[in-house]
């Protein structure tokens, strides 16, 4: 699979500066699907997960991020730093970084949506981009939230769009008009790659278990933060 995927990389790399984004169905390998899904059960289980977990865009249990903790699974560790995730983020990237890593679970029922945005936006200063690595854990389906993207062109739509804070969503809003964009329901295992000035959001939960995922960011080189002189998120290389 790494050969073949190896292989196509010049293609896929192409299409996804063409479009900012890509799909890998049913990629994962299973030994590491399940040790994503274990992972995010054993934080969701935990005390502090209650309110969401330790980030300013959770939601309580309707919308969780729980983040930065690979370090505490390592069959986790061991596929962000796999030969396999290198070879991936390679689509995107000369020599990937780990730059963030986190899980997204949306409560049954009440699971919150997330606005129209790009993952850039979060970051208050300018950086070059990034690659998300969106993996589902659970199949996503319109009813559980799935993913839609407003394709971009990257080497033309090489920027930030101006973003808002919305109080009452919790999150950055960068697009409210009427494109609803492409909507990519999937099973899980499935891949969806996307550059870090992507527009994309996600809907409501509305069945009755959790839907899971994890987001995997890789940056070319350390993120320095201008203010502290110091990596913002990791710095880690895939070497």
């Amino acid at each position: 699979m790494v050969t073949q995927l190896g292989g196509e990389a010049m293609v896929e790399a192409a299409e996804f500066r063409a479009n900012g984004y890509g799909i890998w169905p049913e990629l994962v390998p299973v030994n590491a699907l399940n040790a994503l899904r274990a992972a995010a059960d054993a934080l969701i289980a935990e005390p502090a997960a209650a309110d969401g977990g330790n980030h300013d865009i959770n939601r309580g249990a309707d919308r969780q991020f729980l983040h930065k903790r690979h370090a505490d699974f390592p069959a986790v560790e061991r596929f962000l730093f796999s030969p396999f995730m290198r070879d991936v983020a390679r689509v995107a990237l000369g020599e990937p970084h780990l730059f963030n890593e986190q899980f997204v679970v949306k409560g049954p029922r009440t699971g919150a949506s997330f606005a129209w945005h790009q993952d850039g936006a979060y970051v208050p200063f300018e950086h070059r981009p990034y690659l998300s690595v969106w993996i589902a854990l659970d199949d996503t389906t319109l009813e559980n939230g799935a993913l839609s993207i407003l394709p971009r062109d990257l080497d033309r739509q090489g920027h930030i769009d101006p973003h808002h804070w919305d109080e009452i969503g919790k999150e950055k809003v960068g697009y409210d008009g009427p494109d609803t964009g492409t909507i990519l329901p999937c099973p899980a295992g499935t891949m969806i790659l996307f550059s870090s000035l992507t527009l994309h959001r996600s809907g409501a939960n509305t069945t009755d278990r959790p839907r899971r995922a994890y987001l995997a960011q890789y940056s070319d080189g350390p993120i320095i933060d201008p203010s502290t002189g110091n990596p913002r998120n990791f710095a880690k290389p895939l070497a």
